[in-house]
């Protein structure tokens, strides 16, 4: 599985991360300096798990998050001083100095996840249309009567699948029916 990037700027940083996946048996799609290359990288895979400093050149690691939206998973990296500056409730942080154990840790975690979101989109493509006139209708519904954005109604969905492990399609069924 090669759906992980590091995006660091320290030379040294980013080779000792790099170092550390690949000695643990993981792959790298792509080891970058700055958040242009690891953004075109997470768009090509659209998704996966992106390794980064909450600093880079060019960015943030919340400009990037904002830039991939929810498609990619965020481990950002850094001293705790700099970490604070991450205020994406959504990546996930780990303090330097980084330990191999609690790297890697973390990025099972995330490969785990990862995973359900792919398997979640692709039973997704296969919808019936039934199942997306569901979906289509409970987005309209949490728009209209709770002021949502579609995006919005979008996630409101598949968080409440995540939570409660039931389809988004049986979760659009529960909200159509309720309206």
């Amino acid at each position: 599985m090669d759906r992980i990037v590091i995006a660091v700027s320290n030379d040294t940083l980013r080779e000792s991360v790099s170092a550390m996946i690949r000695k643990n048996g993981l792959f790298l799609r792509a080891s970058v300096s700055n958040g242009a290359a690891a953004i075109r990288e997470m768009r090509l895979m659209e998704g996966g798990i992106l390794i980064c400093s909450p600093r880079l050149p060019d960015t943030t690691s919340d400009q990037m998050a904002r830039a991939l939206e929810e498609s990619v998973y965020f481990l950002v990296i850094g001293r705790p001083d700099d970490l604070s500056h991450c205020r994406n409730e959504d990546c996930f942080k780990l303090p330097l100095p980084v330990n191999a154990s609690g790297l890697l840790g973390s990025v099972r975690i995330l490969q785990q996840l990862d995973e359900r979101r792919q398997a979640a989109m692709r039973r997704a493509s296969r919808r019936s249309g039934e199942d997306k006139r569901l979906i289509r209708d409970a987005k309209a519904y949490l728009m209209e009567a709770r002021g949502m954005s579609e995006d919005q109604a979008h996630r409101f969905l598949q968080k409440q699948s995540m939570d409660t492990a039931t389809p988004v399609a049986e979760i659009a069924r529960m909200i159509v029916a309720n309206e």
